[in-house]
């Protein structure tokens, strides 16, 4: 009828013997049980099933699961199951929350019997996540030390998400893009009230969601916040969308990094803490002076291609949010040395431009509202190709490539027809 359970010792017995030491008075020690004395523990064999539960529930909602609790033990069993509050959490569960059904049950050798338990929120409960267990006896799990609750054996283990569909919908939760030092950039976050209140913000750069972290440990941001400037009205109007401007002046010699959030300060109790932010992710550069340079060389005197093509998504803007004046077509300057080192004449036969465009409704990067609104297209990237052509002679020759507004690029070289 009985299983047997182990433990191990943990570290408390040695603290209580060192502050018995330290204050002078005599101790006591307790040799812990062997493990002799653990294999005599046991307890009931019934065998939970599932052992742990998600509910998402708005307030004044409800929400039913199922529980099936098997005898293993070679008699009747009596459970009576109930609900266990865990204390010290943020959100503090009311246990008239949940009720079980039935309420006890004799379950027979080898049967089963299914609980029915049924968790509903009421209407002034607070958004957040909860956890609480159902015991189905009253065994618990024997410890060393005194433990601040007790640890049931035979218990399910439910958390609960207490959440309301929010009001305020938010274009894009972040802001990427590389910089140019010495310039001043310009983007706009769309935010729309789909409630029929109008709903106060207050957009401000937040201070406890800064990052400095690299590849080579903390580092100092490029900029300060004092190069941000946010302009924004004071709220939402009920069914209504507003834009929140945010300038970048990059100081003349920022070099690096800059990792911060916006707080957009947005007052409905639907949207989290962290739900609420715009993330800001800024890289600092400067064009390149030099060319990239490509030596190879040909067995003929004959005509040779050259297709050069930026990355789809590695230029400018890289997932930026609504980009305003900031476009920078990327372009490259090509030169073309022969063997005797005098400049091979180009000639640009086509340039092509290629683009990515959202429409937001089966992208996460897209605008959340409704297809037919003023800003469903959200056009991912630009990809430039082009293509020159050139005849050359046969032997050693050097291409140069000089790019501007790409983080990388793509070459093809073909020669002959």
């Amino acid at each position: 009828m009985k299983k047997h359970l182990i433990y191990t010792v943990t570290g408390m017995l040695l603290i209580s013997l060192f502050a018995g030491l330290a204050s002078g008075q005599d101790v006591v020690m307790e040799m812990p049980p062997t493990r002799e004395a653990f294999d005599t523990e046991e307890f009931t064999k019934l065998e939970i099933s599932p052992r742990y539960g998600h509910l998402q529930l708005q307030p004044g909602t409800s929400k039913e699961l199922t529980v099936t609790i098997k005898n293993k033990e070679e008699e009747t069993i009596t459970v009576s199951p109930h609900v266990v509050v865990y204390p010290y959490r943020e959100y503090l569960f009311d246990e008239e929350w949940i009720s079980i059904s039935p309420e006890s049950k004799e379950i027979s050798a080898g049967g089963s019997q299914k609980f029915k338990i049924t968790t509903t929120v009421p209407e002034d409960a607070s958004i957040g996540g909860y956890s609480v267990s159902i015991a189905f006896t009253d065994e618990t799990v024997p410890t060393i030390t005194q433990q601040p609750f007790p640890d049931y054996i035979h218990s399910f283990h439910l958390s609960i998400e207490v959440w309301t569909p929010p009001k305020v919908q938010i274009q894009k939760p972040y802001i990427s893009d590389q910089l140019e030092a010495g310039k001043e950039y310009d983007y706009n976050i769309k935010l729309k009230n789909i409630g029929e209140e109008a709903i106060a913000i207050n957009p401000v750069i937040s201070q406890d969601n800064q990052f400095f972290g690299g590849p080579f440990g903390l580092m100092e941001p490029a900029f300060t916040d004092e190069s941000i400037t946010i302009t924004a009205p004071k709220e939402i109007p009920a069914g209504g969308s507003v834009e929140i401007n945010i300038h970048v002046n990059v100081p003349a010699d920022a070099k690096g990094n800059y990792h911060s959030a916006i707080d957009l300060g947005i007052d409905d109790q639907s949207i989290r803490e962290w739900e609420g932010m715009v993330q800001l992710d800024f890289s600092i550069w400067k064009q390149p002076t030099e060319p990239f340079i490509k030596k190879f060389s040909t067995s003929e005197d004959g005509p040779i291609t050259i297709e050069i093509s930026s990355n789809l998504f590695g230029g400018f803007p890289y997932f930026a949010s609504s980009v305003t004046n900031n476009e920078r077509k990327a372009s490259f300057a090509v030169t073309l040395t022969g063997p005797d080192n005098e400049e091979v004449q180009l000639k640009k036969a086509r340039t092509i431009m290629k683009g990515s465009v959202s429409l937001g409704g089966m992208s996460m990067y897209g605008p959340p509202w409704e297809s037919d609104s003023e800003g469903i297209y959200d056009e991912m990237g630009i990809q430039v190709i082009e293509k020159y052509t050139a005849n050359a002679q046969a032997g050693e020759l050097e291409l140069g490539i000089l790019p501007q507004n790409t983080q990388n690029f793509e070459y093809t070289i073909t020669t002959g027809e």
